[in-house]
This record gives C-alpha cells, sequence and structure tokens, in this order.
C-alpha cells in the first residue's frame, strides 16, 4: 500500500514541509461602469486596438474570433454608455472603405492603458506589501534567484547596517 503523507498540518518533520509555491501576484480584470453600466473592459478594449491595428472593423473580429455584428454591438455600446464617437468609417477607394478610431477614441483608449499600468502598479506594491512574507523569489535558468520585489530589502545590506547598540562612528 503506497505511502500517504499528512497534509501541511499533519505534523511533517521540519524537512518535509513543502517550500512556498513561488512568487505571489495579484491579478484583477479591470472594467470602467458609468452609471452602474460597463462601458470598458478587457474585451471591448482588446477591440478598439485591433481596430486601430488593421484600420477595419470586420478584419478586428475575424483576428478577435467574433462576429462583425458582435464587434459592432460592442462599439455601439462603447459610444452608447460614453456618450464618446470612438470609430469612424473610411469611405471605399483604390483599397475598399474601413474603420478607423477617431482622435476621441485614441484619446479613450490612452486613458485607459495609463489607467490600467497605474492600477497594475498599485497592486503589485500592496501585494507586496501584503504576501510579500510568504512569496519566494523565482529562480531564473542559471539557478539565480529574480531581482527581489519592490519594497524588499535585502537581507546582506541589512547585515551589514549599523544597529541601534553601535557606537556612532568616530
Amino acid at each position: 500500500m503506497p505511502r500517504v503523507h499528512p497534509g501541511p498540518r499533519g505534523g511533517q518533520p521540519e524537512d518535509e514541509q513543502r517550500s512556498s509555491p513561488g512568487t505571489w501576484e495579484g491579478r484583477l480584470r479591470l472594467w470602467i461602469a458609468i452609471n452602474g453600466r460597463i462601458a470598458l473592459g478587457p474585451g471591448k478594449i482588446r477591440l478598439l486596438e485591433a481596430i486601430a491595428a488593421t484600420k477595419s472593423l470586420s478584419a478586428a473580429a475575424k483576428q478577435l474570433r467574433m462576429s462583425y455584428r458582435h464587434a459592432w454591438k460592442h462599439v455601439h455600446l462603447i459610444e452608447e454608455r460614453t456618450g464618446i464617437t470612438v470609430v469612424e468609417p473610411q469611405r471605399g477607394g483604390s483599397g475598399g472603405g474601413g474603420t478607423d478610431l477617431t482622435p476621441q477614441g485614441r484619446a479613450l483608449l490612452k486613458a485607459y492603458r495609463s489607467f490600467r499600468k497605474e492600477v497594475d502598479e498599485q497592486m503589485r506594491s500592496a501585494c507586496s506589501k501584503y504576501f510579500g512574507d510568504w512569496s519566494t523569489p523565482q529562480v531564473d535558468d542559471a539557478g539565480a534567484p529574480d531581482s527581489p520585489p519592490p519594497g524588499a530589502q535585502d537581507a546582506d545590506a541589512l547585515a551589514d547596517a549599523p544597529s541601534s547598540s553601535d557606537p556612532p562612528p568616530g
């Protein structure tokens, strides 16, 4: 019969206890709601980014594996809920028509990206602050630990720092 090891509370000897599972990180999905109704979120932002890249609602929808109708509904919801015209159709010509973001649509996309970046930075800082003691640094392919998270103190630097009981230099 196979030997069953007790769980973390089962009193395993110190050398058999499992180490921390790795670096802890916070993750979230971020939506912007206006009057309680979601106006922007990860999916709608990906659609706006794809429209900006392809200059076509149809190509953007295809790239994101959604129907043209579904993509158009997302654009319509963004415009309806924000009050901002985010796309403008381009009339056909030698290259055919297309769709591009309006200047306001580009500004909205830029604002969301900046907001998201700031929220992510704050979340990393808070995660390190509250969960850093349980987190262990990941090791790179050469076996060296990654740099410590922001705010973490280096053990060697702490060992070299003068303590309050040391006499003043002098």
